[in-house]
């Protein structure tokens, strides 16, 4: 039994994870905020959203004029005129009036559009995944601070049984046997407490890693706050699988994402198409060689078109292309669907059964655990109940407590998978 106790104790802070000013005491909502300010990958998926952006008005832009502008004469000439200078001025658009009149800026900026749209719910969804991150370590932290403290007043209660032991060994009521199974119990619980204070300083570094503390964790402490017991969310505690799943759907950011790569993918593959549209450009001239009463070239302007004939590239490969990646995007807008539903149904299956758990041990378990050793321990101090019903009570309450401490992180870790299932946030 006491290995159990040793291993479930260790176990208490080991949740699966992946300096800066933090108040001595670490509120809920104080650890949410401070992962949103400082977390790297949210500093990433920002730059992300300021390069789609960028890219939206690079997309918009239109191609700027080119302007040309020669000089030179012309010798060997008998005519008098023909060695003056000549002046030579050309202007052309680069294609931009074919740019806005063939709608290839229009489907450009649609397409970056969705870009942008795209990595705005993609920030989204990195502090979706973040946010889950922080409250599930914040809830092992909490809950491996919960069972060091009661860890330690179980290592006084085996102090003070172990005392007892003594001075009733010494008056002849136990025997040295009986004494020694009392110490080996008190020797088991203080190897616990240093098992359990260990965890709790891993799952506070932990915590501080998520937190983008750079020097480590400095000395704060955890307030359990509304993880303190299993009490769901109230509008968790009334929701439906129905409901839920149509809220995800509406919700999820990365459901966002794949939708909005999608309506890119389809911009981008009518671009294409319409890129087989000749990119004309316009062109402007002006020519001159001579002067007023000596014109060997009088001034001449011209306009013109330029016209790429497309007899042997026809966008064959970009077309191909483009539409694969709107193939590729529908399909993975459906397994992103796909993988909603299961998240939501997963999810919200393990919330309402660890509830049916963490309810059923802090309402029952608990508190009958509770009264049996006080009730075996006071009879075991007057001499009535026997050394080893005093040691199975011991035993069978400590593990009680540290499974329903077990079964309380799980419970809130199946919330917190609910909220990010969803994509919203049932606790604050």
């Amino acid at each position: 039994m006491i290995p159990a106790l040793l291993l479930s104790l260790a176990l208490l802070a080991a949740a699966p994870t992946t300096s800066s000013e933090v108040p001595a005491t670490l509120t809920f909502q104080d650890a949410v905020r401070i992962a949103r300010d400082r977390s790297p990958d949210v500093a990433l998926a920002d730059a992300g959203v300021i390069a789609a952006r960028a890219q939206a008005r690079i997309a918009a832009a239109l191609p700027n004029p080119a302007a040309s502008f020669m000089t030179g004469w012309s010798s060997q000439c008998g005519d008098p005129g023909c060695n003056l200078p000549t002046y030579v001025a050309a202007l052309g658009d680069q294609g931009a009036v074919a740019f806005l009149v063939t709608g290839q800026r229009g489907l450009a900026v649609d397409a970056a559009a969705e870009g942008v749209r795209g990595a705005e719910a993609g920030r989204l969804d990195t502090l979706r995944n973040l946010e889950f991150e922080v409250k599930r370590q914040f809830v092992a932290t909490s809950v491996a601070w919960r069972a060091l403290e009661y860890g330690r007043r179980e290592a006084e209660r085996a102090f003070a049984a172990v005392e007892l032991g003594r001075k009733r060994r010494a008056a002849g009521g136990i025997t040295a046997s009986d004494l020694s199974r009392l110490e080996l119990l008190r020797l088991q619980v203080e190897q616990a407490v240093d098992e359990a204070e260990l965890r709790h300083e891993q799952a506070r570094l932990l915590l501080a890693q998520l937190l983008g503390m750079q020097d480590g964790a400095p000395a704060f402490t955890v307030v359990t706050g509304p993880t303190s017991s299993a009490e769901p969310p109230a509008a968790l505690a009334a929701a439906t699988l129905p409901a839920l799943l149509a809220e995800a759907r509406q919700k999820r950011p990365d459901l966002a994402v794949a939708r909005a790569r999608l309506d890119e993918a389809r911009a981008t593959a009518e671009l294409a198409r319409r890129r087989v549209i000749p990119q004309f450009q316009l062109q402007a001239q002006y020519a001159q060689q001579g002067a007023p009463g000596g014109w060997f070239t009088p001034p001449t302007a011209s306009v013109g078109l330029s016209l790429p004939l497309p007899l042997f590239d026809q966008q064959q490969g970009q077309i191909g292309a483009a539409d694969a990646g709107v193939v590729a995007a529908e399909a993975s807008l459906r397994k992103a669907e796909v993988q909603v539903a299961a998240d939501v149904a997963t999810s919200f299956a393990t919330f309402q059964a660890t509830r049916r758990q963490a309810r059923r041990a802090e309402e029952q378990l608990l508190d009958l655990s509770r009264d049996v050793r006080t009730t075996v321990g006071e009879d075991y101090a007057k001499g009535t109940a026997s050394l080893l019903d005093y040691l199975d009570t011991q035993r069978s309450r400590i593990l009680n407590e540290v499974e329903y401490l077990r079964t309380l992180q799980t419970f809130w870790t199946a919330v917190f998978q609910v909220e990010r299932a969803v994509g919203t946030s049932f606790v604050p």
